[in-house]
């Protein structure tokens, strides 16, 4: 099987550091990470925002979700 290009996947290898780890960061388990990678669970817009948070912006929100909110913080969800 190949090496699955999502955008998570690859900040973590770009960061070397595991999902495992990654998941930690945003406070989510390992499995529910790579359920958003693999495309069976989607990434609601609070996980999204703090993703972006956690990253430092490198992964944008909107990059993770279909929400079509536009300005909105985390203090707003």
């Amino acid at each position: 099987m190949g090496f699955n290009h999502h955008i998570i996947r690859t900040y973590c290898f770009n960061h070397q550091i595991s999902v495992s780890e990654f998941a930690k960061l945003v406070g989510k388990s390992k499995t529910h990470i790579f359920n958003i990678i693999w495309g069976k669970s989607k990434t609601s817009d609070k996980l999204a925002l703090k993703i972006e948070e956690v990253t430092n912006g490198e992964i944008k929100a909107s990059e993770l979700t279909k929400s079509k909110y536009r300005g909105i913080n985390k203090w707003d969800i």
